[in-house]
């Protein structure tokens, strides 16, 4: 897949969100990107269901934490395995099933990064407090150039939709990626 867009966002992303997160990944479908997403519940959950529903799931890749299917949340395990029998895939990851938290959060942050790192584009649903979220976007925005670059940062590309209970970002991301606000966000789904 030559593109990437890394479809990231908050696990307590309700449902009602869903059309939106599977619209926009529609629009990203539709000009030539693959989608990317973390294998989590909510926003990851949303955007792996649109992918799957609009035949795209050869366009569909997961990155995981994970070395085994059994590590995702009970609830995505079905989409995960609809996605490989349909062509897509999964970047595996090292952490077994039944790690302890330290590495089960180290693994999570380093399956972030690597997500970041095949993004060509990240856009992130952010409801509430969304730590990793926050964490990827900033690692989007930070990304370092590769070494013959001489220390110059690239960053990719973030659009993240403020879809309310007291999403933010802090200014400095803020500055740094294109905003679509909570009101903007309820005309959307208005």
């Amino acid at each position: 897949m030559s593109r990437l867009a890394g479809v990231i966002g908050s696990r307590s992303l309700p449902a009602s969100f869903a059309p939106l997160v599977s619209h926009v990944v529609s629009l990203l479908l539709s000009r030539g990107y693959g989608i990317a997403s973390g294998g989590a519940v909510g926003a990851d959950s949303f955007s792996l269901e649109a992918v799957l529903q609009q035949g795209a799931s050869p366009r569909g890749v997961i990155y995981s934490a994970w070395a085994s299917a059994s590590g995702f949340p009970s609830s995505v395990r079905p989409q995960v395995s609809r996605l490989l029998a349909s062509g897509g895939q999964v970047v595996w990851g090292s952490c077994p099933v039944g790690a302890s938290r330290q590495e089960a959060v180290s693994a999570l942050l380093g399956r972030n990064r690597r997500l970041v790192s095949a993004s060509s584009v990240i856009v992130a649903f952010l409801h509430g407090s969304s730590r990793g979220s926050l964490y990827t976007v900033r690692q989007a925005v930070e990304q370092a150039c590769p070494p013959e670059s001489a220390g110059r940062r690239r960053g990719v590309p973030v659009i993240v939709f403020l879809c309310g209970s007291g999403a933010s970002l802090p200014a400095d991301l803020a500055s740094r990626c294109y905003v679509v606000t909570e009101k903007e966000v309820s005309h959307c789904i208005g």
